[in-house]
């Protein structure tokens, strides 16, 4: 990730400080903000790997961000403000397990699921506070997804590709569930600590390498703003791979 460092230079032949005179007197005081917000590197970020010959979580979303917005006392609903393509990707480059003989022969990988949590939504800075609210976004129709053969010499692991222009559409026939299998519309609580079911897999079966998801129209819902006036939130969600359904 690049560091940007904004650096206020004061050269001393530049510097004029003006003296208030005896008889001076402030008939009005006021203030500006000023402030300046860094974009991360992107819509995803990847993961740590290892991806080769491992299960492994490639890419989520890099954040959610819902700007800056007036505080009311009822319920509002806000818009994720990231206009760029968002996605859940795991990749499956395990060696499985092969039964069979010859032309016969069929190696099958294990179910897998990633699920998701969100923490309290809380105020920064000295008196914490936790905004009710819950975090909601739906899920594009699962892909298959090309992770690529391009290798790290350093980690001798795979670099992956980007999402766009690597993705296909997945065999059949497949065991790979969108969300609980019955809706792709995702909502999760803030502080709740059960997990959501995101993507899976449901049993084994033979077709492996990459599988993502799309994910759109993010919106956060905030149940009572009343205390929200003046102050920032911040939350997380995570997000986590397990090699069982």
């Amino acid at each position: 990730m690049k560091k940007l460092v904004l650096t206020t230079l004061l050269a001393s032949s530049a510097l004029m400080v003006f003296a208030k005179t005896a008889d001076a007197e402030e008939v009005g005081k006021d203030k500006t903000d000023v402030g300046i917000k860094f974009e991360t590197d992107g819509p995803v970020k990847p993961g740590s790997g290892p991806f080769k010959d491992n299960l492994s979580l490639v890419f989520v979303p890099s954040s959610f961000d819902f700007g800056n917005q007036k505080a009311v006392a009822n319920i509002a609903t806000y818009n994720n403000t990231f206009k760029e393509a968002q996605y859940i990707t795991v990749n499956d480059d395990r060696q499985g397990t092969t039964t069979g003989e010859g032309e016969n022969a069929v190696t099958t990988t294990t179910a897998w699921k990633v699920t998701a949590s969100m923490s309290d939504l809380v105020s920064t800075g000295d008196s914490a506070t936790s905004l009710p609210s819950k975090l909601t976004f739906d899920l594009g129709d699962a892909q298959a997804y090309t992770i690529g053969t391009k290798i790290d010499q350093d980690t001798n692991d795979f670099i992956p590709n980007p999402i766009e222009e690597n993705t296909s559409k997945l065999p059949e026939p497949n065991n790979i569930i969108l969300g609980d299998g019955k809706t792709k519309s995702i909502s999760l609580e803030a502080g709740k600590t059960t997990a959501v079911q995101i993507l899976g897999k449901s049993k084994a079966d033979a077709v492996k390498g990459g599988f993502v998801t799309k994910i759109s129209n993010v919106k956060l819902n905030v149940t009572s703003g009343s205390n929200a006036s003046g102050k920032t939130f911040k939350s997380s969600v995570n997000w986590s791979l397990d090699n069982t359904y």
